[in-house]
């Protein structure tokens, strides 16, 4: 963009004068022309200088994404209370709002109960049988055996009468049932004291133990569940938005709380795409904004967008600003000027020097008190100067007020303060 010197007042009140510089007169031959005073201008020289040229752009605040939380509950549930507001300040686990929980206690006592029983059943096996345990075993195994020895007896004694035929045979049969059941009582008898002996089985209490594993592991999804029916802010910041309300169902990943935090904004700009080489990341950046007059926000080109926009050819950027005192909110447009690499060596004149002729950027050069329109070629800029590539050399003076469209070969007398020379004619 060029700056075009255009005053109209000026142009207004040096009209008459002008009329003397017209191309077409003759000085040689139209000795009137030595009466016209010559027109006031003030100039500029064209220096040798390392410009630090920057980059003008219309941009606008937005949140830091990381810097960002969408708070959702992770399960459904009724909104029993909200304890916050837009726009309050939160800390980190600070609770946002509180989910209807008796479902959820009620499990947690439920569970608390089964990891209960579990406990108590394999401790007990753990434990082993009690002395007591094992000797009335004993006992009932003595008992089971003198019991058999007696059926034993009586079954020999009627073996003798059997066989002399004083007693049928259905008599003698069925005290040898009653000797065979004795047989077995005596067995699991003694089966009860070898195991109570040899205390409770490795494959018994394992048993025990992964059962007790699963209640627990029940009663600490439940309890989970109870947490989760506390929807708190997983980061400090500021409550941007809040949809919750007092006896709303939310069922779950339901967006419910945004949580920003502030204490840096991003910038988000466009970039030409025939500057965009000469925008890197680190590169220094400065705001301003309309809602702070007079105040300057500096910071650094933090990421490039890894894409251009097809019909533009512009191409992302972010800046980052410190937002120390919570001033800056996303939404904010603002203009930064983004640095971009040193020129050395630039020749370099005012912008105030450069108009506009056709398209095509001019100056008017000043030389042995004439004006004199030249055509340049422009490099980088600043906000005050702009780099000549073409068209001018070191030291030449241009007109950076009052020489805007004077004829060729012009009379001019160079002045510090044009309005003060135009006063004073």
């Amino acid at each position: 963009m060029f700056k075009i010197e255009l005053s109209f007042l000026f142009l207004l009140s040096t009209l008459p004068l002008l009329t003397g510089c017209n191309p077409g007169s003759n000085p040689e031959t139209d000795a009137e022309v030595s009466d016209i005073p010559a027109v006031p201008v003030q100039v500029a020289k064209a220096e040798v200088v390392t410009l630090h040229p920057e980059l003008e752009l219309v941009g606008t605040l937005i949140a830091v994404p990381e810097q960002t939380a969408v708070v959702s509950p992770q399960l459904g549930g009724w909104v029993e209370h909200v304890n916050v507001v837009e726009g309050e300040h939160v800390k980190a686990g600070q609770l946002l709002a509180q989910l209807d929980a008796h479902a959820a206690q009620t499990d947690i006592e439920r569970a608390q109960g089964v990891v209960a029983e579990k406990t108590a059943i394999l401790h007990r096996l753990k434990r082993g049988y009690l002395p007591r345990e094992i000797e009335g075993a004993r006992k009932d195994r003595d008992k089971a055996q003198a019991t058999l020895d007696g059926l034993q007896n009586e079954l020999t004694a009627l073996k003798d009468l059997l066989d002399r035929h004083e007693i049928s045979p259905v008599t003698y049969e069925t005290k040898a049932k009653a000797v065979h059941a004795a047989e077995a009582a005596l067995a699991s008898a003694q089966a009860r004291v070898s195991l109570l002996e040899e205390g409770t089985p490795v494959e018994q209490i394992e048993e025990a133990q992964g059962l007790l594993e699963v209640a627990q592991a029940d009663l600490e999804h439940a309890q989970l569940v109870l947490k989760w029916c506390s929807i708190t802010s997983p980061i400090n910041g500021i409550v941007t938005k809040l949809t919750a309300r007092q006896g709303q169902f939310f069922d779950r990943a339901i967006p419910m709380v945004t949580i920003t935090d502030l204490s840096s904004v991003f910038v988000q700009l466009r970039v030409p795409s025939r500057h965009f080489a000469q925008v890197q990341c680190g590169s220094p950046v400065q705001v301003r904004l309309d809602s702070f007059p007079g105040r300057t926000f500096e910071g650094t080109i933090e990421r490039v967008s890894g894409e251009a926009d097809p019909l533009t050819g512009n191409v992302v950027v972010f800046a980052k600003l410190p937002n120390k005192d919570n001033v800056l909110r996303p939404g904010l447009g603002c203009v930064a000027q983004v640095a971009l690499p040193e020129v050395p060596d630039a020749l370099v004149i005012p912008l105030a020097a450069v108009g506009d002729n056709s398209g095509t950027p001019v100056v008017t050069v000043v030389r042995n008190g004439t004006a004199s329109e030249t055509v340049v070629e422009l490099g980088a800029e600043t906000s005050q100067f702009v780099q000549v590539t073409q068209g001018l050399s070191a030291g030449d003076e241009v007109a950076t007020a009052g020489g805007y469209g004077l004829p060729e070969g012009c009379q001019v007398r160079i002045v510090d303060n044009l309005a003060a020379a135009n006063a004073g004619k």
